[in-house]
């Protein structure tokens, strides 16, 4: 018997985002008195680079746990669950940085990272339901 193990694949580009997103800034700050820019990047920011750290360890983890598919499948969803805390600790820094007085906080492009490595997450998870299910109804031919 053979599983088709798309989801590993989707587990690998959910790691190449998220280690995409370690490297580049994920918003700028402009204050507007002193036209100063400064960017936000996750590599100084530990509130943001621990989590994302966590992220890309968890998704390594899942990646070969392929003989386990119960523990893949809660260990995957962990790794959503953080990288959704991620993207929520991403806006509401920029929106704190963006209600201070005199300045103004804008996204990137990069921030498109965090929404595209939850889809791959969420069509992982759905990838090993997948073949949950199927397992389980070889189990019942036998």
């Amino acid at each position: 018997m053979q599983i088709q193990r798309i989801q590993s694949v989707y587990i690998f580009l959910a790691i190449i985002a998220m280690a995409i997103f370690i490297i580049v800034p994920y918003g700028t700050v402009v204050q507007l008195e002193a036209g100063i820019t400064e960017t936000l990047e996750t590599m100084t920011e530990y509130g943001v680079l621990i989590p994302t750290c966590a992220v890309v360890i968890l998704l390594l983890t899942g990646l070969f746990l392929y003989r386990n598919l119960a523990l893949q499948r809660t260990v995957i969803l962990v790794s959503l669950m953080l990288t959704l805390a991620i993207a929520a600790v991403v806006c509401f820094a920029l929106y704190k940085q963006a209600s201070a007085e005199g300045i103004d906080a804008h996204f990137t492009i990069w921030d498109l990272l965090l929404p595209v490595s939850v889809i791959l997450e969420i069509m992982a998870v759905s990838g090993i339901n997948h073949d949950i299910r199927l397992l389980r109804s070889y189990d019942h031919l036998r």
